[in-house]
């Protein structure tokens, strides 16, 4: 595991002092609000959607040519944006990335200026992918989006400006599981490997999890355990409002929903997990870890200390968002970490 250091060094259980200053700006969310049943009647549903994401700015300090295009994939079309260096054609690379927002939100623009700035780190062409939502669209639209626009990317090189025959695929949050959902799908090997940031593996619900989730799971300062709370609880709460939106009438534990029910890894390819000490799906990211592991999976694991999910929102406001671009360029570059 690759452990990057907080402001406090080496030390643990402390939040980001730009994430604690941000956490004590807004109302503290407490455990009984996390794990209260949701009446899905009541909520101001549009509201959930359009509070997702963080601003961000563009970093690229270089030309960045963006260009919608649209993905043909079985019987519809899939908008997409693509990144790539104004002076570099073709990229030797390509990253097809999925942006999060809980399978109900967010939209190809969300994190484009992280996917300008993957663009220019890594000379590559990046396709930001507007993969169908729920409620509208529950599982597996969004999956099967998301795969068959690997599909396509591999087979419209020269049109999208790249030249290799496999692709990395990055996401975030409920883009990492979909992410690891294709690497679960690669039959025919297009993707050289999967980068999930703080994916969301695991959607059960907390009582029920294999791996017994728990409070007590993470390290915590005394002076700040009420804000680290408010970061878990938020995120449970959204976990908890996503699962019967996109679920529909499929099965929570199917691999392809939370894969750390996963024991079919035939097609997986090399997978790297970025993770956050503060993020609600850090016990199933590790669950997960050590499941490819033990299945003889390569898998890397890169660990921020002090931060919390969504981090990789605040290009610009949080340096080691900026960071985390670099990282995932690196290994597009195949540099080591």
């Amino acid at each position: 595991m690759i452990i990057r250091n907080s402001a406090y060094g080496e030390e643990w259980g402390l939040l980001d002092p730009k994430v604690l200053e941000r956490t004590k700006n807004k109302p503290p969310f407490y455990d009984k609000e996390a794990i209260a049943p949701i009446d899905l009647s009541s909520i101001d549903f549009q509201n959930a959607r359009d509070s997702m994401g963080s601003p961000n700015k563009d970093l690229a300090s270089s030309s960045i040519i963006n260009k919608s295009i649209l993905i043909k994939c079985e019987n519809r079309y899939i908008p997409a944006i693509v990144c790539r260096p104004a002076n570099k054609i073709p990229t030797r690379n390509a990253c097809l990335y999925l942006h999060g927002g809980g399978f109900i939100g967010g939209n190809s623009s969300t994190l484009l200026n992280q996917c300008r700035l993957i663009a220019e780190k890594a000379n590559c062409t990046v396709i930001s992918l507007d993969y169908r939502l729920a409620p509208e669209t529950p599982f597996p639209g969004a999956l099967h989006d998301s795969y068959e626009a690997v599909q396509w990317i591999v087979d419209h090189q020269k049109y999208l400006g790249f030249k290799n025959s496999q692709i990395f695929v990055a996401g975030d949050s409920a883009g990492g599981n979909l992410a690891v959902g294709c690497g679960l799908l690669d039959k025919n090997g297009y993707i050289k490997q999967v980068i999930s940031i703080y994916g969301a593996l695991d959607l059960q619900k907390v009582s029920q999890t294999i791996y017994r989730w728990d409070y007590s799971l993470y390290e915590m300062n005394k002076e700040q355990t009420n804000f680290i709370h408010t970061r878990l609880n938020k995120i449970m709460y959204i976990a908890n409002l996503m699962r019967p939106l996109y679920l529909g009438q499929n099965v929570v534990s199917d691999p392809l929903v939370s894969p750390v029910y996963a024991n079919d890894f035939k097609n997986m390819p090399t997978v790297t997990l970025i993770e956050a000490e503060f993020d609600y799906f850090l016990p199933s990211n590790r669950y997960f870890a050590n499941l490819l592991k033990n299945k003889g999976i390569k898998c890397q694991e890169i660990f921020y200390k002090g931060l919390d999910h969504g981090f990789f929102d605040r290009l610009g406001y949080l340096k080691q968002t900026e960071e985390v671009c670099v990282d995932i360029a690196n290994i597009i570059k195949g540099e080591k970490l």
